[in-house]
Formats: structure tokens, sequence, C-alpha cells
């Protein structure tokens, strides 16, 4: 484990979230109260809450959530809360095969000062009508944790997409199963997230309207270029190094 391995965090009490049965079968779920021993918690009623999963998906998102630990800021640190609208959920698509997760917020631990702080937001309703520093910073960290998911997702919905997705973050495996996404120029998800990068993380102007054209490949290349790799994004490799390039990069501009 790295420098910034997860502490075991225990849940005062817990309140799971009765979501029925669907599509998959109960025999294949596995029920979790924490993502690497951080707790969960559900964003209705904020009560700690157990979520019930398909194995490979839950085995995917902690993968991401090392990674986006390792990538934040060293003073980013446990205990953190989880904020869910849920996992499975007794429905057809990726929801009722338990292998979907909105992300509502997550609240982190500043290890020089204890203080706990929002470091994602995925209440873009609560937000959005801010202005300054505070649209900034709630801007830049959202994205920089929209670009972790995107490493590790291909399937990832944000406010962009859709007013159902103004108070979360969907995130799918129904591509990418158990490993890393690729990227699609054909895919106005992802584009957005790319042209949402480039504009509010890199700071170079860029439409965002979820179509991929030249305007968005020369920014994506530009920044990518940065963060010292080269090319067009289109390839896995060079998709995946602006992902982490861009969630390294947004923390550092709000640490």
């Amino acid at each position: 484990m790295s420098r910034r391995s997860i502490l075991a965090a225990g849940v005062a009490g817990s309140a799971a979230v009765l979501l029925g049965t669907g599509s998959a079968s109960a025999a294949t779920l596995v029920t979790q109260s924490e993502i690497n021993s951080q707790p969960t918690f559900y964003e209705v009623n904020g009560a700690a809450s157990s979520f019930r999963y398909e194995p490979a998906f839950y085995a995917r998102l902690e993968t991401w959530h090392v990674h986006w630990r390792n990538w934040t800021p060293y003073h980013w640190t446990a205990p953190h809360k989880i904020y869910s609208y849920g996992a499975y959920v007794n429905k057809s698509g990726m929801h009722g095969e338990g292998r979907a997760f909105d992300l509502a917020r997550m609240l982190i631990t500043n290890r020089d000062t204890g203080a706990t702080f929002t470091a994602f937001n995925g209440r873009y309703d609560q937000w959005k009508s801010s202005t300054g520093d505070a649209l900034r910073t709630a801007r830049i960290r959202y994205w920089g944790t929209m670009a972790s998911l995107h490493y590790h997702f291909r399937h990832v919905i944000s406010y962009l997409d859709n007013a159902e997705h103004h108070n979360h973050a969907h995130i799918d495996n129904a591509i990418s199963g158990s490993g890393d996404s690729s990227f699609n120029t054909g895919s106005a998800t992802q584009t957005y997230f790319v042209q949402a990068a480039c504009q509010y993380i890199w700071g170079i102007s860029t439409g965002i309207d979820g179509d991929w054209g030249p305007q968005t490949q020369q920014n994506s290349s530009t920044a990518l270029a940065r963060a010292g790799s080269d090319g067009v994004i289109t390839t896995q490799s060079r998709w995946l190094a602006f992902c982490k390039a861009s969630a390294q990069q947004a923390w550092a501009l709000v640490p």
C-alpha cells in the first residue's frame, strides 16, 4: 500500500437502505457499508447505510477509491464520508444488476487541521448558483473527481448530460467491466468531460456541447502535452494519461 493507504474507519450505527430484489440474483450481491473502509451514507436522509453491489463492480469502486486517494493532496486524509443515492435498485439496467453507483458527495478530513471539508460535491443543484471562489472550487473539485472516475469506468454521467444528474454522478461498468476505461469520440458523456476538463481544469477556452470536433481534439492534446505526453486521447494509454493528469491538476489548483 502507498503512503496514503486507507485506515479502517468505524461506522457509528447503520441504516441499510432497503431496495428490494431486481434483475440481479440476491445470491450474487454483496452488502457493504463502506468503500475502502470509508463509511457510506444515504444522501436522502444522511444515515450511515449499507448498499448492495455485484462483487466485481464493488472491487472496481475500491480500485478507483485507492487511486483517488493517491492522486489527491497529501493533507486529504481519512476518515471521510461517502454519500450516495444507492447502488442496487429493483429496476432494469445496471442498477438492477448491482453494477452502478450514484455518488452524491464526499467529505474528507484535513490532516493538518483535523477539520472536515467537501472534497467532492456532486450536488450541482446546490452549488450551480454560487459565484467567485466558491463556484471555482466546487467546479474544479467536481471535475477532478470525475476525471478519476472516467479513468476507471467507461460510463460516468455528469450534470452536463441531463437534469436527472444535477444531484449526483452516475457510475457503472456496463462497458469497461473489470478493466480501465477507453475513449470513444462518439460518446457525448465522455466528450462533455473532456471539454469541461479543458475549460475548468486546464484553463483552455473550450466549447462544451458534447460533440467531438477539431477544437476539442486540439485542446485536449494541448492539455496532454502540458502533462508531459503527446498525441490524441483516442488511444487508451493517452486517454488514461489525460484523466489522471486532469485529476491531479484539479487538486493542484484547489488543494
